[in-house]
């Protein structure tokens, strides 16, 4: 009897280490050989841009091309790909990337094309390093002996995307990552009413706005720029039933239609902290017709309804309609403006 025991515990006790042994065998990362064990990790990234008004995920229907960057923790390019197309439209799509297992600092712009109204410089993966990846808006240059810097044109939507540490490890045999975007690019469209309902004729008005806003660091931070002076991509006579308060017009359709001047405006990304100038000049006096901070004034409606802070509104909106008001000198009357059709009077606010 004691030798049947004996014998038990021995066979117990070789089995135990075979199934031991045999666990170190085929499982990943030991110190065994792993040739014949298959240890592969499918990695994927998923873009999702909902730091929007709606709280929505619009990737699909807004992004037509995604890059991503992906840097060690030496901040230098070890991998970056480009997918673009309708396959970024289709349903769960994310993006398969071949990266060994680690910590990763990923940098993501969207919107880059050969028609994309920014660019970035080349990168080579090994070379280069994160300072690098700056993000520029095309410019022109006017024949003025100040050779300003000019935006005249529509500018293409742009994203930025960062996740400043993530990590791919081996716990599964698959892995998806989200990078969330945000929009970099803003319309601004401007119409000027005058109160007694008298055509305003949009050819008589120069539209412009200027800002340092050109140029993006990795993180989406402002670097340093020279000035830029957007003009409008857009401009024409338009109509509205809208009174100076408001609300809707009363009489016949046809009648109570009121001639307007309408300009849009696309600017880069608006910063709290920047000082971006809206101007309208009457062509046919010289005279100014207004000069405001654009960003305060956008701000006047971020606490309607809004739990956020204002950067975040600023990122988050990216559509802004205003309509000043103009006198019979075709001058602005700054006792009210519609931001977005909230009426916002400023006869007890210091503007």
């Amino acid at each position: 009897m004691k030798t049947v025991k004996t014998f038990a515990r021995q066979l117990s006790f070789s089995l135990m280490m075979a199934m031991t042994l045999g666990s170190t065998i085929v499982s990943c990362g030991s110190i065994l050989d792993e040739e014949d064990v298959d240890c592969s990790v499918e990695y994927r990234v998923k873009f999702k841009y909902d730091y929007n008004m709606k709280y929505a995920d619009a990737f699909s229907r807004e992004v037509g091309t995604v890059t991503l960057y992906a840097f060690d923790d030496n901040g230098k390019l070890v991998y970056q790909k480009t997918e673009e197309g309708d396959v970024l439209g289709e349903d769960g799509y994310t993006m398969k990337v071949d990266l060994e297992p680690g910590d990763y600092h990923l940098i993501t712009w969207a919107g880059l094309n050969n028609e994309a109204s920014f660019s970035v410089p080349l990168v080579t993966a090994g070379e280069s390093s994160m300072d690098e990846l700056q993000c520029k808006m095309d410019r022109m240059y006017s024949r003025a002996e100040d050779g300003t810097a000019i935006v005249n044109s529509k500018l293409s939507s742009l994203w930025h995307g960062e996740v400043t540490k993530q990590s791919f490890s081996r716990a599964a045999t698959s892995q998806v990552v989200t990078v969330p975007l945000v929009k970099n690019t803003n319309s601004i469209r401007i119409i000027l009413q005058q109160m007694d309902g008298v055509t305003v004729d949009v050819d008589n008005f120069e539209f412009t706005i200027t800002d340092d806003n050109g140029l993006m660091n990795y993180d989406n931070k402002l670097l340093k720029d020279e000035t830029l002076t957007y003009y409008p991509y857009y401009r024409a006579q338009g109509s509205t039933d809208m009174d100076t308060k408001g609300a809707r017009a009363e009489g016949d359709t046809e009648d109570s239609n009121i001639s307007v001047a309408i300009a849009q405006i696309t600017v880069g990304r608006l910063m709290v902290d920047q000082n971006p100038r809206l101007s309208i000049t009457n062509k046919d006096t010289g005279e100014t017709v207004l000069s405001i901070l654009l960003v305060k004034y956008l701000l006047l409606t971020e606490a309607e309804g809004h739990d956020m802070t204002q950067q975040e509104y600023l990122d988050r909106q990216d559509e802004y309609n205003m309509t000043f008001f103009l006198d019979e000198n075709m001058k602005w009357i700054n006792i009210s403006i519609i931001i977005n059709d909230w009426v916002v009077r400023f006869n007890e606010m210091d503007m």
